[in-house]
């Protein structure tokens, strides 16, 4: 039996945001190539001196600024953990100096594109330059700044390339208005696409947060639930444990007999509330293995993970689904407070008392812990204890694509 619970095209915010990314990266080498190309094939000596060293410095800021404003988002962070180092998940501020040297620079690109504006064959592959630096710089504004900056850039690149054109009267066939055309238009096509790119990198940036405030949530939510369990049970009988504990406090010294009976009864209440705490432990572990898989099934969907489930756990013999229902709900916390897979597939083999659930999951870090349990009973630690019980074995296998499997098996049936 194969069940898939998410429907197929599901789109990978995490690819799709590192996608968006190096796409900005690229632009500043496409926008410059034309104008790279002119300096090459078309200019002078001179001119190619002193155009070369203005488009290299333009690219060499674009990708800085870029880098800055679209920082790549911290891969494998454990929940409410900060960013590794070297890397942030918001966009970065340049510094007061970078700022003076790009407003400089991108002075220095308009004046080369008014310096080209009159050749009406390449005024287009110049308008690039002070293009690629005004997107770069917008990257970094909020909205109201970024607007008055393309739009004071586009009007000076307008004004300028029109007055150089109508000044030199070198071209003859140059039609009034087709460089001040050319300056703006070009400029405002190279902010507008960066900018597109920009803010489709800032909602996948939002859809990771979502997914990772739905997993913690997902974790949270069972936790809290088992708590409200164990509360509701033992609150009365801890409550009534206090007050006779200070009822007999009083008592010693006054009436021996009369504290002695308060503390056998609180021995009994003690005695109780320990039996209901093993019976409420015991019920959440004791889970049948169908149950987990449904739950497992519910949290991952929560948490944006397309989840497959292949085999039937009512194979599974009645004595060994309690361990394997752990195995799974311990894989699924994994998968969700460790990883950012997109997709899972649990395996369910059962054949003549030898069972094997397999939990199968892309987006592992590369460099996993070995066990990321602690405490007794809990973590793989736990699990490698409770499945040696039974004669089974649990491991862990990392491979180089990022998948990583948790395995339980075992070739006997445990005692009834």
């Amino acid at each position: 039996m194969s069940t898939s619970f998410a429907g197929a095209g599901v789109v990978d915010p995490g690819r799709l945001g590192l996608l968006t990314r190096r796409t900005l990266l690229a632009l500043g080498p496409l926008w410059l190539l034309l104008a790279a190309n002119d300096v090459v094939f078309n200019l002078d000596p001179v001119r190619t001196a002193l155009t070369a060293p203005v488009i290299v410095a333009v690219l060499v800021q674009h990708t800085r600024l870029v880098r800055r404003a679209v920082p790549p988002r911290a891969v494998g962070r454990e929940p409410g953990a900060g960013p590794p180092e070297g890397q942030g998940t918001g966009p970065r501020r340049p510094s007061a100096a970078e700022w003076r040297w790009s407003l400089a620079l991108l002075a220095v690109a308009v004046a080369t594109w008014g310096e080209m504006a009159d050749r009406p064959y390449t005024a287009l592959d110049w308008a690039m330059v002070p293009g690629a630096m005004t997107a770069a710089l917008a990257l970094s504004l909020p909205a109201r700044a970024r607007r008055r900056l393309l739009t004071a850039v586009a009007l000076v690149c307008a004004v300028l390339g029109e007055a150089v054109a109508q000044w030199r009267h070198e071209t003859p066939g140059l039609l009034p208005g087709v460089p001040a055309a050319t300056g703006a238009g070009m400029l405002l096509f190279v902010a507008a696409v960066e900018l597109v790119l920009l803010r489709l990198w800032r909602a996948v940036v939002e859809a990771e947060q979502v997914r990772e405030a739905t997993a913690d949530l997902a974790v949270a939510e069972e936790r809290m639930r088992f708590a409200a369990d164990l509360h509701d049970l033992q609150g009365h009988r801890l409550q009534a444990i206090t007050l006779k504990g200070e009822l007999a406090e009083r008592l010693i010294g006054r009436s021996d007999h009369e504290a002695r009976a308060q503390l056998r009864e609180i021995t009994e209440l003690a005695r109780a509330a320990l039996e209901e705490s093993r019976a409420v432990v015991h019920g959440y572990r004791s889970a049948s293995l169908g149950t987990e898989l449904a739950n497992a099934v519910g949290l991952l969907e929560a948490a944006g993970i397309r989840t497959v489930v292949d085999g039937d756990a009512e194979r599974v013999p009645h004595q060994l689904q309690p361990a394997f229902a752990a195995l799974v709900r311990e894989g699924v916390t994994n998968i969700l407070r460790h990883s950012r897979a997109r997709h899972c597939r649990i395996t369910v083999t059962a054949d003549a008392g030898r069972v094997r659930v397999l939990l199968c999951n892309d987006g592992a870090p590369a460099h996993p812990a070995t066990d990321r349990g602690s405490g007794n009973g809990s973590g793989l630690a736990g699990l490698r204890e409770r499945f040696h019980a039974i004669g089974g074995h649990v491991g862990t296998t990392t491979h180089p694509d990022g998948r990583f499997e948790l395995a339980g098996h075992t070739d006997r049936e445990a005692p009834a």
